[in-house]
């Protein structure tokens, strides 16, 4: 179900999907935050919200910026992946849920890293689909001020027109164009404002490395051999430091297995979640 939560400058929609409680009553379902990444809605998750709210509990917001408006940051701070942090805490804590997992998309897991790095007594579980630990590279930041230069002259929407394609695995993006098609244009209408100031933050977030050595709480990685935005060079370098069943490389798959192999990284958020829960216990 679609509800609302007012972070300030206006109000961001949010699925919360999945009984609260088991079928018996007795015990309080795990609750699951996802996380969607620059250029996407919350609707990027639309097959992992009917699947897993069989099971848990799903929450699943827009960012401030996505169909509502930016933050009012002030001009003498940098935009900042704390900042997305904040509202998706507060809309946590709103909602009277304490514990939670969270699965970030690409830049979804940029915040999920910071979130999970800063409340440590909310968060017991992280997730970075198609995402990366590293900060930006020299190169990469570079690149991410032509981005924000781009969609400041050309707008949004022929950015994602000269981007989006790009995300997918060419096995995918071949067979079906209308879905690459949807996903531009449920972000068509992000202000341009909004888009930069994604693109500037995750320019300025530094490294989390560190997250994949601690053992406070389990990380999982979902790879896609074929990501162009997240290389599978850099993946690897990072799954390494995990445990072999904390990790899926999908095969001839982009930036986008939520789409491109929906059952592939359904079962294994699944996975992820139930083997968590079952060694709380």
């Amino acid at each position: 179900m679609l509800h609302y939560y007012d972070y300030g400058e206006d109000q961001l929609s949010y699925f919360d999907e999945g009984n609260i409680r088991d079928n018996d009553a007795q015990n309080e379902r795990a609750t699951i935050l996802l996380i969607h990444g620059f250029g996407e809605d919350h609707c990027i998750w639309k097959n992992q919200i009917e699947f897993l709210s069989q099971y848990y509990r799903v929450i699943a917001p827009n960012l401030p910026g996505v169909h509502c408006k930016p933050l009012q940051i002030h001009h003498s701070h940098a935009p900042s992946i704390k900042n997305y942090v904040e509202v998706m805490h507060e809309l946590m804590h709103s909602l009277h849920i304490e514990k939670y997992y969270v699965l970030g998309h690409s830049m979804g897991g940029y915040i999920g890293l910071a979130f999970a790095d800063y409340y440590t007594n909310h968060v017991i579980g992280l997730g970075l689909v198609h995402s990366t630990t590293f900060e930006d590279s020299p190169v990469k930041k570079e690149t991410r001020l032509k981005v924000a230069e781009f969609i400041l002259e050309h707008g949004t929407q022929k950015f994602l027109e000269t981007s989006t394609q790009n995300l997918f695995g060419n096995t995918f993006k071949k067979a079906h164009p209308e879905k690459v098609q949807d996903v531009m244009d449920s972000a068509s209408d992000i202000s341009p404002e909004a888009m930069v100031q994604f693109v500037m933050a995750m320019r300025n977030r530094k490294s989390h490395e560190h997250m994949l050595t601690q053992k406070r709480i389990p990380i999982w990685m979902i790879v896609g051999d074929e990501d162009i935005a997240v290389p599978i060079e850099d993946s690897l370098q990072q799954t390494q430091l995990l445990p072999p069943n904390h990790v899926i490389i999908l095969k001839q798959v982009g930036h986008m297995g939520m789409l491109e192999a929906t059952e592939e990284v359904n079962n294994a958020l699944l996975t992820f979640i139930q083997n968590a829960e079952n060694n709380k216990r």
